[in-house]
Protein backbone atom coordinates (compact mmCIF):
# COMPACT_ATOMS: atom_id res chain seq x y z
CA UNK A 1 0.00 0.00 0.00
CA UNK A 2 1.38 3.65 -0.95
CA UNK A 3 1.84 5.84 1.94
CA UNK A 4 -1.39 8.54 1.88
CA UNK A 5 1.09 11.10 2.42
CA UNK A 6 4.34 12.01 0.64
CA UNK A 7 6.10 14.88 1.58
CA UNK A 8 9.20 15.86 3.43
CA UNK A 9 7.15 15.73 7.09
CA UNK A 10 9.35 13.13 9.07
CA UNK A 11 8.34 8.96 8.76
CA UNK A 12 5.96 7.65 11.23
CA UNK A 13 5.34 4.21 11.33
CA UNK A 14 1.31 3.25 10.83
CA UNK A 15 -0.28 0.08 10.61
CA UNK A 16 -1.02 1.29 7.03
CA UNK A 17 2.96 2.61 6.63
CA UNK A 18 4.79 -0.29 8.85
CA UNK A 19 8.40 0.44 9.77
CA UNK A 20 8.93 -3.66 8.69
CA UNK A 21 11.95 -5.46 6.76
CA UNK A 22 10.88 -4.21 4.09
CA UNK A 23 11.50 -0.47 4.90
CA UNK A 24 14.53 -1.38 6.49
CA UNK A 25 16.05 -3.31 3.99
CA UNK A 26 15.01 -0.18 1.37
CA UNK A 27 17.16 2.83 3.95
CA UNK A 28 20.31 0.60 3.88
CA UNK A 29 20.01 -0.07 0.16
CA UNK A 30 20.22 3.72 0.22
CA UNK A 31 22.07 4.85 2.64
CA UNK A 32 24.88 2.15 2.57
CA UNK A 33 25.61 -0.80 0.52
CA UNK A 34 23.01 -2.70 2.01
CA UNK A 35 23.22 -4.34 5.10
CA UNK A 36 23.71 -8.07 6.82
CA UNK A 37 20.11 -9.68 7.81
CA UNK A 38 21.56 -9.12 11.55
CA UNK A 39 21.62 -5.31 11.26
CA UNK A 40 18.29 -5.40 9.45
CA UNK A 41 16.71 -7.38 12.02
CA UNK A 42 17.90 -4.63 15.10
CA UNK A 43 17.03 -1.85 12.27
CA UNK A 44 13.07 -3.16 12.98
CA UNK A 45 13.66 -3.03 16.51
CA UNK A 46 14.35 0.78 16.45
CA UNK A 47 13.27 4.15 15.83
CA UNK A 48 13.96 4.45 11.95
CA UNK A 49 14.30 8.51 12.45
CA UNK A 50 17.27 7.45 15.06
CA UNK A 51 18.96 5.32 12.97
CA UNK A 52 19.20 7.80 10.23
CA UNK A 53 20.34 10.32 12.89
CA UNK A 54 23.45 7.39 13.95
CA UNK A 55 24.23 6.63 10.51
CA UNK A 56 24.64 10.33 9.45
CA UNK A 57 26.20 10.85 12.82
CA UNK A 58 29.43 7.88 12.21
CA UNK A 59 29.37 9.09 8.50
CA UNK A 60 30.32 12.57 9.66
CA UNK A 61 32.95 11.32 12.78
CA UNK A 62 34.55 8.04 10.40
CA UNK A 63 38.82 9.47 9.92
CA UNK A 64 39.70 9.66 6.21
CA UNK A 65 41.91 6.55 4.63
CA UNK A 66 45.11 6.84 5.57
CA UNK A 67 47.64 8.95 3.79
CA UNK A 68 50.14 5.90 1.45
CA UNK A 69 53.07 6.47 0.52
CA UNK A 70 52.55 7.90 -2.53
CA UNK A 71 50.85 10.68 -0.77
CA UNK A 72 53.06 13.72 -2.26
CA UNK A 73 55.39 11.71 -4.57
CA UNK A 74 56.45 13.80 -7.68
CA UNK A 75 57.02 12.85 -11.30
CA UNK A 76 60.48 12.84 -10.97
CA UNK A 77 60.74 10.36 -7.83
CA UNK A 78 59.73 7.77 -10.61
CA UNK A 79 62.59 7.59 -13.14
CA UNK A 80 61.71 5.56 -15.95
CA UNK A 81 59.31 3.43 -13.93
CA UNK A 82 56.11 6.10 -14.69
CA UNK A 83 54.03 2.86 -14.56
CA UNK A 84 54.49 2.91 -10.88
CA UNK A 85 51.93 5.39 -10.51
CA UNK A 86 49.17 2.98 -12.67
CA UNK A 87 49.93 0.98 -10.16
CA UNK A 88 49.90 2.88 -7.17
CA UNK A 89 46.34 3.42 -8.41
CA UNK A 90 45.34 0.28 -8.75
CA UNK A 91 45.77 -0.92 -5.71
CA UNK A 92 44.24 1.99 -4.22
CA UNK A 93 41.06 1.89 -5.86
CA UNK A 94 40.99 -1.76 -4.91
CA UNK A 95 41.49 -0.26 -1.13
CA UNK A 96 38.36 1.94 -1.96
CA UNK A 97 36.31 -0.54 -2.42
CA UNK A 98 37.07 -2.29 0.79
CA UNK A 99 36.50 0.35 2.60
CA UNK A 100 33.19 1.13 0.58
CA UNK A 101 31.92 -2.21 2.45
CA UNK A 102 32.79 -0.51 5.59
CA UNK A 103 32.37 2.82 5.86
CA UNK A 104 28.51 3.07 5.15
CA UNK A 105 27.02 6.54 4.23
CA UNK A 106 30.29 8.38 4.04
CA UNK A 107 30.96 6.09 0.61
CA UNK A 108 28.02 5.73 -0.41
CA UNK A 109 28.73 9.72 -0.48
CA UNK A 110 31.45 9.59 -1.64
CA UNK A 111 31.55 7.86 -4.53
CA UNK A 112 28.27 9.82 -5.83
CA UNK A 113 30.87 12.96 -5.16
CA UNK A 114 33.46 11.15 -7.30
CA UNK A 115 30.85 10.88 -10.36
CA UNK A 116 29.71 14.45 -9.98
CA UNK A 117 32.88 16.69 -9.59
CA UNK A 118 34.50 14.30 -12.22
CA UNK A 119 37.86 14.29 -12.56
CA UNK A 120 40.03 11.30 -14.97
CA UNK A 121 43.47 9.48 -13.67
CA UNK A 122 44.22 8.64 -17.32
CA UNK A 123 44.33 12.82 -17.97
CA UNK A 124 46.40 13.70 -14.92
CA UNK A 125 48.46 10.29 -13.84
CA UNK A 126 49.59 11.62 -10.82
CA UNK A 127 48.86 9.33 -7.23
CA UNK A 128 49.53 11.67 -5.71
CA UNK A 129 47.25 13.74 -7.32
CA UNK A 130 44.32 11.14 -7.39
CA UNK A 131 45.27 10.94 -3.16
CA UNK A 132 44.59 14.36 -2.84
CA UNK A 133 41.62 14.34 -4.51
CA UNK A 134 39.80 11.30 -2.95
CA UNK A 135 40.63 12.63 0.62
CA UNK A 136 39.00 15.70 -0.74
CA UNK A 137 35.87 14.23 -1.92
CA UNK A 138 36.19 12.22 1.62
CA UNK A 139 36.56 15.70 3.61
CA UNK A 140 33.38 17.01 2.24
CA UNK A 141 31.33 14.21 1.64
CA UNK A 142 28.70 15.18 3.94
CA UNK A 143 30.05 18.73 4.64
CA UNK A 144 29.22 22.41 3.30
CA UNK A 145 28.95 22.29 -0.26
CA UNK A 146 30.02 25.81 -0.78
CA UNK A 147 33.29 24.89 0.58
CA UNK A 148 33.28 22.05 -1.43
CA UNK A 149 33.20 23.83 -4.60
CA UNK A 150 35.55 25.86 -3.72
CA UNK A 151 38.16 23.51 -2.53
CA UNK A 152 37.55 21.23 -5.34
CA UNK A 153 38.87 23.79 -8.30
CA UNK A 154 42.28 24.18 -6.71
CA UNK A 155 42.94 20.47 -6.43
CA UNK A 156 45.92 19.29 -8.70
CA UNK A 157 43.84 16.72 -10.20
CA UNK A 158 41.15 19.15 -11.64
CA UNK A 159 43.42 21.60 -12.36
CA UNK A 160 45.12 19.14 -14.53
CA UNK A 161 41.72 17.28 -16.06
CA UNK A 162 40.12 20.59 -16.84
CA UNK A 163 43.03 22.88 -17.68
CA UNK A 164 43.02 25.53 -15.21
CA UNK A 165 46.75 24.70 -14.77
CA UNK A 166 46.42 26.64 -18.25
CA UNK A 167 44.49 29.17 -17.70
CA UNK A 168 46.67 32.37 -17.87
CA UNK A 169 45.89 36.54 -18.17
CA UNK A 170 45.45 36.67 -22.17
CA UNK A 171 44.55 33.22 -23.14
CA UNK A 172 41.89 31.88 -20.69
CA UNK A 173 41.10 28.24 -20.85
CA UNK A 174 37.30 28.11 -20.50
CA UNK A 175 36.95 24.37 -19.52
CA UNK A 176 36.80 24.76 -16.00
CA UNK A 177 34.15 27.99 -15.83
CA UNK A 178 32.19 26.17 -18.00
CA UNK A 179 32.00 22.57 -16.06
CA UNK A 180 31.09 24.44 -12.74
CA UNK A 181 28.41 26.12 -13.81
CA UNK A 182 26.90 22.95 -16.43
CA UNK A 183 27.87 20.44 -14.06
CA UNK A 184 29.06 21.13 -10.86
CA UNK A 185 26.48 23.49 -9.74
CA UNK A 186 23.59 24.99 -11.82
CA UNK A 187 22.68 22.63 -14.89
CA UNK A 188 22.99 22.80 -18.41
CA UNK A 189 21.94 26.23 -19.59
CA UNK A 190 20.68 27.45 -16.37
CA UNK A 191 20.98 30.63 -15.14
CA UNK A 192 24.23 31.87 -16.61
CA UNK A 193 25.24 32.86 -20.76
CA UNK A 194 28.55 32.43 -22.57
CA UNK A 195 29.81 35.66 -21.17
CA UNK A 196 29.43 34.48 -17.96
CA UNK A 197 31.69 31.98 -18.76
CA UNK A 198 34.25 33.85 -20.70
CA UNK A 199 34.50 36.64 -17.91
CA UNK A 200 34.62 33.79 -15.07
CA UNK A 201 37.62 31.58 -17.29
CA UNK A 202 39.39 35.42 -16.92
CA UNK A 203 38.46 35.44 -12.80
CA UNK A 204 39.85 31.67 -11.94
CA UNK A 205 43.29 32.42 -14.07
CA UNK A 206 46.79 32.24 -12.43
CA UNK A 207 46.39 28.69 -10.55
CA UNK A 208 49.84 27.98 -13.44
CA UNK A 209 52.91 27.73 -11.58
CA UNK A 210 53.87 23.88 -11.40
CA UNK A 211 57.68 24.14 -9.89
CA UNK A 212 57.75 20.19 -10.53
CA UNK A 213 55.97 17.97 -12.15
CA UNK A 214 52.97 16.32 -9.79
CA UNK A 215 54.00 18.61 -7.00
CA UNK A 216 51.87 21.83 -5.72
CA UNK A 217 50.23 24.29 -7.85
CA UNK A 218 50.64 27.34 -6.88
CA UNK A 219 48.75 30.75 -7.89
CA UNK A 220 50.92 33.16 -9.72
CA UNK A 221 49.72 36.39 -9.68
CA UNK A 222 51.93 37.08 -13.13
CA UNK A 223 49.08 34.69 -14.85
CA UNK A 224 45.85 35.92 -13.30
CA UNK A 225 44.04 38.76 -14.91
CA UNK A 226 43.63 41.48 -13.34
CA UNK A 227 41.10 43.60 -15.11
CA UNK A 228 37.44 44.30 -14.63
CA UNK A 229 34.74 41.30 -15.37
CA UNK A 230 31.66 40.93 -14.83
CA UNK A 231 29.75 38.29 -13.54
CA UNK A 232 25.97 37.61 -13.34
CA UNK A 233 25.20 41.38 -13.63
CA UNK A 234 28.24 42.05 -10.72
CA UNK A 235 31.20 44.19 -12.34
CA UNK A 236 34.57 44.43 -10.53
CA UNK A 237 38.42 42.73 -10.35
CA UNK A 238 37.29 39.28 -9.34
CA UNK A 239 39.40 36.52 -8.63
CA UNK A 240 39.19 32.97 -7.67
CA UNK A 241 37.25 33.44 -4.34
CA UNK A 242 35.06 36.25 -5.74
CA UNK A 243 33.40 33.95 -8.61
CA UNK A 244 32.36 31.00 -5.74
CA UNK A 245 31.09 33.73 -3.39
CA UNK A 246 28.96 35.71 -6.15
CA UNK A 247 27.94 32.53 -7.92
CA UNK A 248 26.65 31.22 -4.71
CA UNK A 249 24.64 34.55 -3.87
CA UNK A 250 23.32 35.27 -7.27
CA UNK A 251 22.37 31.93 -8.23
CA UNK A 252 21.55 30.36 -4.59
CA UNK A 253 18.18 28.88 -6.03
CA UNK A 254 19.18 27.15 -8.87
CA UNK A 255 22.32 25.79 -7.17
CA UNK A 256 20.23 24.09 -4.00
CA UNK A 257 17.61 23.09 -6.76
CA UNK A 258 19.79 21.40 -9.35
CA UNK A 259 21.71 19.69 -6.23
CA UNK A 260 18.63 18.61 -4.53
CA UNK A 261 17.41 17.17 -7.85
CA UNK A 262 20.45 14.81 -8.27
CA UNK A 263 20.05 13.67 -4.57
CA UNK A 264 17.25 12.73 -5.21
CA UNK A 265 17.70 10.63 -8.45
CA UNK A 266 21.01 8.95 -6.98
CA UNK A 267 18.66 7.81 -3.53
CA UNK A 268 14.84 8.32 -4.29
CA UNK A 269 13.82 7.49 -7.90
CA UNK A 270 14.80 8.77 -11.47
CA UNK A 271 11.22 10.02 -11.70
CA UNK A 272 11.64 13.32 -10.02
CA UNK A 273 9.01 14.71 -7.84
CA UNK A 274 9.51 18.23 -8.10
CA UNK A 275 7.79 19.43 -5.44
CA UNK A 276 9.92 17.54 -3.05
CA UNK A 277 12.88 18.84 -4.68
CA UNK A 278 12.06 22.15 -4.21
CA UNK A 279 11.30 21.16 -0.41
CA UNK A 280 14.25 19.95 -0.01
CA UNK A 281 16.28 23.10 -2.19
CA UNK A 282 14.61 24.58 0.29
CA UNK A 283 16.27 23.24 3.16
CA UNK A 284 19.72 22.71 1.50
CA UNK A 285 19.61 26.43 1.43
CA UNK A 286 18.22 27.03 5.30
CA UNK A 287 20.84 25.32 6.66
CA UNK A 288 23.77 27.01 4.70
CA UNK A 289 24.71 24.53 2.36
CA UNK A 290 25.54 21.43 4.72
CA UNK A 291 24.82 18.74 2.74
CA UNK A 292 24.18 16.39 5.76
CA UNK A 293 21.28 18.43 6.60
CA UNK A 294 19.88 17.67 2.74
CA UNK A 295 20.09 14.06 3.51
CA UNK A 296 18.99 14.46 6.69
CA UNK A 297 15.74 15.83 5.52
CA UNK A 298 15.78 13.32 2.52
CA UNK A 299 16.40 9.72 4.80
CA UNK A 300 13.99 10.50 7.26
CA UNK A 301 10.99 11.67 5.23
CA UNK A 302 7.32 10.17 4.66
CA UNK A 303 8.30 10.85 0.87
CA UNK A 304 11.52 8.25 1.27
CA UNK A 305 9.86 5.40 2.96
CA UNK A 306 6.96 5.75 0.28
CA UNK A 307 6.50 2.35 -1.23
CA UNK A 308 6.53 4.18 -4.66
CA UNK A 309 9.88 4.72 -4.17
CA UNK A 310 11.23 1.28 -2.65
CA UNK A 311 13.23 -0.76 -5.67
CA UNK A 312 13.21 1.68 -8.01
CA UNK A 313 17.14 2.53 -9.14
CA UNK A 314 19.40 0.62 -11.17
CA UNK A 315 22.76 1.19 -9.16
CA UNK A 316 26.17 0.87 -10.60
CA UNK A 317 27.84 -2.56 -11.07
CA UNK A 318 29.95 -1.86 -8.04
CA UNK A 319 27.22 -0.79 -5.83
CA UNK A 320 24.98 -3.69 -7.06
CA UNK A 321 28.12 -6.73 -6.10
CA UNK A 322 28.51 -4.29 -2.96
CA UNK A 323 24.68 -5.01 -2.06
CA UNK A 324 24.77 -8.53 -2.72
CA UNK A 325 28.30 -9.23 -0.30
CA UNK A 326 26.89 -7.28 2.33
CA UNK A 327 23.22 -8.78 2.10
CA UNK A 328 24.68 -11.96 2.72
CA UNK A 329 26.96 -10.64 5.37
CA UNK A 330 30.48 -11.68 3.42
CA UNK A 331 33.68 -9.82 3.46
CA UNK A 332 35.21 -8.92 0.56
CA UNK A 333 38.71 -8.82 1.87
CA UNK A 334 40.99 -10.96 -0.37
CA UNK A 335 40.94 -11.85 -3.76
CA UNK A 336 37.02 -10.97 -3.79
CA UNK A 337 38.05 -7.18 -3.70
CA UNK A 338 40.59 -7.62 -6.41
CA UNK A 339 38.49 -9.67 -8.75
CA UNK A 340 35.53 -6.50 -8.26
CA UNK A 341 38.01 -3.92 -9.32
CA UNK A 342 39.23 -5.61 -12.43
CA UNK A 343 35.94 -6.90 -13.45
CA UNK A 344 34.36 -3.63 -12.89
CA UNK A 345 36.96 -1.40 -14.51
CA UNK A 346 36.14 -3.81 -17.40
CA UNK A 347 32.63 -3.47 -17.77
CA UNK A 348 32.58 0.52 -17.63
CA UNK A 349 32.78 1.36 -14.11
CA UNK A 350 36.53 1.93 -13.48
CA UNK A 351 37.05 4.25 -9.94
CA UNK A 352 38.68 7.45 -10.40
CA UNK A 353 38.28 7.11 -14.54
CA UNK A 354 34.54 7.66 -15.05
CA UNK A 355 33.01 8.12 -18.91
CA UNK A 356 33.69 11.87 -19.18
CA UNK A 357 33.39 14.83 -17.13
CA UNK A 358 29.34 14.30 -16.91
CA UNK A 359 30.76 11.00 -15.30
CA UNK A 360 28.19 8.17 -15.57
CA UNK A 361 25.23 8.56 -17.13
CA UNK A 362 23.80 5.93 -14.26
CA UNK A 363 20.62 4.12 -13.77
CA UNK A 364 18.79 2.56 -17.19
CA UNK A 365 22.65 3.02 -18.84
CA UNK A 366 24.03 0.57 -16.53
CA UNK A 367 22.17 -2.77 -18.36
CA UNK A 368 22.84 -3.24 -21.91
CA UNK A 369 23.10 -6.69 -23.71
CA UNK A 370 26.71 -7.13 -22.72
CA UNK A 371 26.35 -5.68 -18.89
CA UNK A 372 23.58 -7.54 -17.65
CA UNK A 373 25.37 -10.97 -18.79
CA UNK A 374 28.06 -9.76 -16.67
CA UNK A 375 26.43 -8.97 -13.52
CA UNK A 376 24.33 -12.16 -13.61
CA UNK A 377 27.82 -14.17 -14.24
CA UNK A 378 29.60 -12.38 -11.53
CA UNK A 379 27.58 -12.98 -8.82
CA UNK A 380 26.58 -16.46 -10.07
CA UNK A 381 30.63 -17.24 -9.82
CA UNK A 382 30.65 -15.83 -6.15
CA UNK A 383 27.48 -17.57 -5.42
CA UNK A 384 29.46 -21.06 -5.66
CA UNK A 385 32.05 -19.64 -3.88
CA UNK A 386 30.27 -18.15 -0.83
CA UNK A 387 28.05 -21.26 -0.33
CA UNK A 388 31.15 -23.68 -0.12
CA UNK A 389 32.66 -22.02 2.80
CA UNK A 390 30.11 -20.09 4.45
CA UNK A 391 27.52 -23.11 5.20
CA UNK A 392 26.55 -22.72 8.51
CA UNK A 393 26.26 -18.54 8.48
CA UNK A 394 24.02 -19.08 5.22
CA UNK A 395 21.77 -21.68 7.01
CA UNK A 396 21.45 -19.25 9.89
CA UNK A 397 20.62 -16.49 7.68
CA UNK A 398 17.72 -18.90 6.30
CA UNK A 399 16.20 -19.15 9.82
CA UNK A 400 17.07 -15.27 10.45
CA UNK A 401 14.92 -14.19 7.74
CA UNK A 402 11.73 -16.72 7.85
CA UNK A 403 9.68 -17.62 11.19
CA UNK A 404 8.23 -20.69 9.37
CA UNK A 405 10.15 -24.12 10.16
CA UNK A 406 8.19 -26.54 7.37
CA UNK A 407 6.21 -25.28 4.90
CA UNK A 408 8.61 -25.01 2.14
CA UNK A 409 6.59 -22.21 0.09
CA UNK A 410 6.33 -19.93 2.63
CA UNK A 411 10.03 -19.92 3.37
CA UNK A 412 10.38 -19.30 -0.02
CA UNK A 413 8.50 -16.49 -0.31
CA UNK A 414 9.99 -15.01 2.76
CA UNK A 415 13.52 -15.53 1.19
CA UNK A 416 12.26 -13.62 -2.12
CA UNK A 417 10.75 -11.37 -0.48
CA UNK A 418 13.80 -10.07 1.81
CA UNK A 419 16.29 -9.91 -1.35
CA UNK A 420 13.26 -8.25 -3.87
CA UNK A 421 11.18 -6.30 -0.97
CA UNK A 422 8.75 -5.56 -3.73
CA UNK A 423 8.71 -9.39 -4.88
CA UNK A 424 7.65 -10.92 -7.89
CA UNK A 425 5.12 -9.56 -10.50
CA UNK A 426 3.62 -12.69 -11.77
CA UNK A 427 2.97 -15.90 -9.98
CA UNK A 428 4.51 -18.01 -12.31
CA UNK A 429 8.00 -16.45 -11.25
CA UNK A 430 7.25 -17.99 -7.26
CA UNK A 431 6.47 -20.90 -8.66
CA UNK A 432 9.15 -21.40 -10.44
CA UNK A 433 11.44 -19.79 -7.79
CA UNK A 434 10.17 -22.88 -5.47
CA UNK A 435 11.25 -25.24 -7.81
CA UNK A 436 14.76 -24.39 -7.96
CA UNK A 437 14.58 -23.42 -4.11
CA UNK A 438 13.99 -27.28 -3.65
CA UNK A 439 16.35 -28.37 -5.89
CA UNK A 440 16.83 -31.87 -6.41
CA UNK A 441 15.81 -33.18 -2.81
CA UNK A 442 12.72 -35.54 -2.95
CA UNK A 443 9.36 -34.21 -3.32
CA UNK A 444 7.91 -36.82 -0.37
CA UNK A 445 10.53 -35.03 2.25
CA UNK A 446 8.68 -31.94 2.18
CA UNK A 447 5.35 -33.46 3.07
CA UNK A 448 6.37 -35.68 5.26
CA UNK A 449 8.23 -33.95 8.06
CA UNK A 450 12.05 -34.81 6.58
CA UNK A 451 12.65 -31.73 5.33
CA UNK A 452 12.40 -28.51 7.73
CA UNK A 453 14.35 -25.07 8.16
CA UNK A 454 17.55 -26.96 10.17
CA UNK A 455 17.91 -29.24 6.77
CA UNK A 456 21.41 -29.50 6.16
CA UNK A 457 21.08 -28.89 2.02
CA UNK A 458 19.49 -25.33 3.16
CA UNK A 459 22.49 -23.09 1.99
CA UNK A 460 22.47 -25.35 -1.35
CA UNK A 461 18.97 -24.30 -1.85
CA UNK A 462 19.75 -20.63 -0.68
CA UNK A 463 22.31 -20.49 -3.26
CA UNK A 464 19.77 -22.14 -6.20
CA UNK A 465 17.20 -19.77 -5.29
CA UNK A 466 19.66 -16.81 -5.28
CA UNK A 467 20.73 -17.93 -8.86
CA UNK A 468 17.07 -17.63 -9.90
CA UNK A 469 16.76 -14.22 -8.57
CA UNK A 470 19.80 -13.10 -9.86
CA UNK A 471 18.73 -13.19 -13.32
CA UNK A 472 15.20 -11.73 -12.72
CA UNK A 473 15.08 -8.36 -14.24
CA UNK A 474 13.56 -6.86 -10.49
CA UNK A 475 17.18 -7.95 -9.19
CA UNK A 476 18.39 -5.19 -10.78
CA UNK A 477 16.25 -2.33 -8.93
CA UNK A 478 17.62 -1.27 -5.26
Amino acid sequence: MNCAISDLSPYQPTMEVPWNRQRAVHLYRRMNFGASIDVINNAIAQDPTQIVDQLIQEAKQLPPTAEPEFAGKLKSEYGLALLQSVLEKDGYARQWILALQQNGLRGRMTLFWHNHFVTRFDVYESASYLYQYHRLLQEHALGNFKDFVRAVGTTPAMLIFLNGSQNAAGSPNENYAREVYELFTLGVDNGYTQQDIVETARALTGYTNIPEEWGPILFDEETHDNGTKTIFGRTGNWGYDDVIDILFEERAIQIAEFIARKVYRHFVNPVVDEIIVRELATVFLGSDWDIATLLEALFKSTHFFDEKNIATIIPGHLEHILIFFNELNVDISGLSVLGIYGDTTENGQALFNPVDVAGWPGNRSWINTTSIAYRWNYLESQLGLITLFNLEPLAQMVRKITDEEFDVEIICRDLIHYFLPKGFQFESDYEAALVSFKGEIPGNYFEDGTWDVHYWAIPFQLNGLLKFINRIPEYQLK
